[in-house]
């Protein structure tokens, strides 16, 4: 563990969120190279609250002894610092929030740690500065919350011995370079079991970010859940290539209903999806469960991530020097991939049907993925009657066969 900090900046058992205002990337570094980025400044700390003087005194006929100065206390050292990278604010409603939730539960659950959440940081190459500047800061732990911040982060690692990095949904390692992420795709399979149970057209729409293996592993597990419960539904997709653009996710949700799709689901952040298919008069479930309050009415429900569950595990590990680069897969059974509470379309025998069915995930007495399964392309992937390995999971490339559209290159 790296010595305490550098500017003397302190947030134990607190958090603090900073903008990463990216137009003092360049100057701050003290270079013109492209790749570097300042440490975004500080928030100002609360001023105290104010408390009430008492009425004074008549002064005494003796002089008073002068009482000698209290020096003041010394600062706590924070137990771990751990800093995250988030590439939007915290209030998406979606894959933010629910970083920013576990950065919070992080400092909720281990007080004596300070947490700091750096917001809009751009995943492209201004990045590796601020992991840079986080690193000569004395944090002892950074994590990039964004796919896009891979290639970045796995550069930055080797130069910074001591410090620990951790990538979410990632897939690479270095000594001291990890990533996290979990089975989702349980939770999504659940979340198709509804839609497939509630379409009256038997017609879906998925609209999705990009091709990224946890993308489609969750969106091929939503197919069959629904197909699960409706062999015939049509699934039709439009991939946006994006993380975030409501123009673009609302025009893209809006040809799925012209379609005849009444249940739309997705992978982006945000509601736009949501409240397309509201106004339209369809359901929608969730990318994350987070984002109901888009439209209350029309929501199934959503999967999440319990992000803090690990974020805890891995500040412990690092306080304690027992950190490792094995790679974290959480899952339904120990509490890090949730599905929301259902919406108030879903009726009590399709809730009932979808509780036992997580159950049996949570049990580890039911498998997703079981062959045949099938590609877009008319490939076998896994053969009949056998489970998908985790290794096939991790790595999936493809959507099933017979769903609608074009995947992206």
């Amino acid at each position: 563990m790296r010595d305490g900090p550098r500017n003397g900046r302190r947030a134990v058992g607190r958090v603090m969120v900073l903008l990463a205002v990216m137009a003092l990337v360049a100057a701050a570094c003290g270079d013109d190279d492209d790749d570097s980025a300042a440490a975004p400044a500080t928030t100002a700390a609360p001023a105290a609250p104010a408390v009430e003087e008492p009425e004074a005194e008549e002064p005494a006929d003796e002089p008073m002894e002068e009482a000698p100065e209290a020096a003041a206390p010394a600062a706590e050292e924070p137990c771990v610092r751990a800093a995250f990278l988030m590439v939007r604010d915290i209030h998406d409603s979606g894959w933010n929030e629910a970083h920013g939730n576990g950065a919070k539960y992080l400092a909720e659950q281990m007080p004596c740690a300070e947490v700091t959440i750096l917001t809009d940081v751009i995943d492209d190459q201004t990045s590796e500065g601020v992991m840079r500047d986080l690193a000569e800061d004395g944090y002892d732990l950074i994590f990039g919350t964004s796919f896009g911040y891979l290639e970045f982060m796995s550069r930055v690692a080797p130069e910074y011995p001591d410090v620990v990095f951790e990538h979410a949904t990632g897939y690479l390692t270095d000594e001291n370079f990890s990533n996290y992420s979990g089975s989702l795709y349980e939770a999504t399979y659940l979340a198709g079991l509804v839609a497939g149970s509630l379409t009256e057209t038997n017609k879906l729409g998925y609209v999705g970010p990009f091709t990224t293996p946890d993308v489609l592993r969750d969106f091929n597990a939503w197919v069959v859940g629904a197909r699960e419960v409706s062999p015939d539904v049509e699934v039709q997709m439009i991939w946006v290539n994006t993380w975030f653009d409501p123009a673009q996710e609302t025009q893209a949700a809006q040809t799925l209903l012209d379609n005849g799709a009444d249940v739309l689901f997705y992978g982006t952040s945000g509601g736009a999806v949501g409240q397309a298919a509201d106004a339209a008069g369809a359901l929608w479930v969730a990318g994350n469960g987070l984002a109901r309050g888009f439209a209350p009415e029309s929501f199934l429900t959503g999967p999440s991530y319990e992000w803090g569950v690990y974020y805890v595990e891995a500040a412990h590990a690092v306080r304690d020097g027992t950190w490792d680069n094995i790679p974290y897969w959480g899952s339904m059974a120990d509490g890090f991939i949730n599905l929301a509470d259902f919406g108030p379309a879903v009726p009590s025998d399709v809730a009932e049907m979808v509780n036992a069915r997580r159950a049996e995930i949570e049990a580890g007495n039911f498998d997703v993925f079981v062959g045949p399964i099938v590609d877009h392309e008319g490939n076998l992937q896994v053969p009949d009657g056998e489970p998908a390995s985790l290794e096939h999971i991790w790595g999936v490339d493809y959507v099933l066969d017979g769903i609608e559209g074009t995947l992206p290159n």
